[in-house]
């Protein structure tokens, strides 16, 4: 059997944008993450966090300056031994890295002291945080007791 298959690149390249931006955000607000949805415009994520932030704008403007500095992103491979002697990269709760095959990719945002962030993921990125482009902050919700979800969403999609 044959299969044929086209692949929506405009899709695809958006949730690629998407998905970096909330590895910045996840940066941008350290705290564990407790959930997440990735769309082609849009995604949240949710954290652990009682309060909500005080100051979206400061917010938002942190993100979009870690945007501008188009950073790249790149990837490593860990051994599954490797990752259980760092517990911290992991900053999902929720989700566990795929670990059993023997090793874990790591995706790298920034370099040498530009990184700015380090963590287990078998999502897809953009190449530099420059792709992502700006950057609105969207609504902050309270979802329990303990979680906070931030939506973002691109102003270019």
């Amino acid at each position: 059997a044959e299969i044929e298959m086209e692949l929506d690149w405009a899709r695809r390249h958006a949730h690629m944008r998407v998905h970096t931006a909330l590895h910045l955000l996840s940066v941008v607000i350290p705290l564990p993450v407790t959930g997440g949805a990735i769309a082609a415009g849009k995604g949240r994520l949710d954290f652990d966090m009682p309060e909500a932030p005080e100051d979206r704008e400061a917010l938002e403007a942190a993100l979009n300056a870690l945007v501008a500095r188009d950073l790249p992103v790149s990837e490593a491979w860990i051994s599954d031994e490797e990752l259980a002697a760092n517990p911290g990269l992991v900053k999902t709760m929720s989700v566990k890295p795929p670990t059993g095959q023997g090793r874990v990719r790591l995706i790298r945002i920034g370099a040498g002291e530009d990184q700015v962030d380090l963590q287990p993921c078998g999502g897809t990125h953009v190449a530099r945080t420059g792709e992502i482009g700006p950057i609105r902050l969207g609504k902050i919700e309270k979802k329990g007791r303990q979680n906070r979800r931030v939506t973002i969403h691109l102003a270019q999609a």
